[in-house]
C-alpha cells in the first residue's frame, strides 16, 4: 500500500483489523474488517481530492484479487480506507 501514492500524497501508515465480538456471528451486519490507515501531509484541498484519493486505494486493493480473497477466506465482511482518525470510507 505504501506504493499508492507519490511524495506529497497521502502516505501509507498501516491497518488494523477490527472484530466487533458484540455482535453475533450469525447477524447480518459486518463483523470482522480491515481498517487500512493513510495521513496527508496537509488537509486535503478539497472533498474532490479526498474523494479521488479513496477511490485510488480501494482500487488498488479491489485489483488485488489474491488479497480479497485472502481477507475473504480470513472472514473479513468489509475493507475501509481512513485517512484521519473521525472518518472511514468503505471500499468492500
Amino acid at each position: 500500500m505504501s506504493n499508492v501514492f507519490n511524495n506529497g500524497q497521502p502516505t501509507y501508515i498501516g491497518y488494523e483489523s477490527v472484530e466487533r465480538e458484540d455482535i453475533p456471528v450469525s447477524a447480518p451486519v459486518d463483523r470482522k474488517y480491515l481498517i487500512v490507515d493513510f495521513r496527508f501531509p496537509s488537509s486535503p484541498a478539497d472533498d474532490e481530492q479526498l474523494q479521488a484519493s479513496v477511490h485510488k486505494v480501494c482500487m488498488a486493493l479491489l485489483k488485488n484479487r489474491d488479497l480479497i480473497r485472502t481477507l475473504s477466506d480470513s472472514g473479513y465482511d468489509m475493507v475501509s480506507v481512513a485517512f484521519d482518525r473521525r472518518s472511514q470510507f468503505d471500499c468492500m
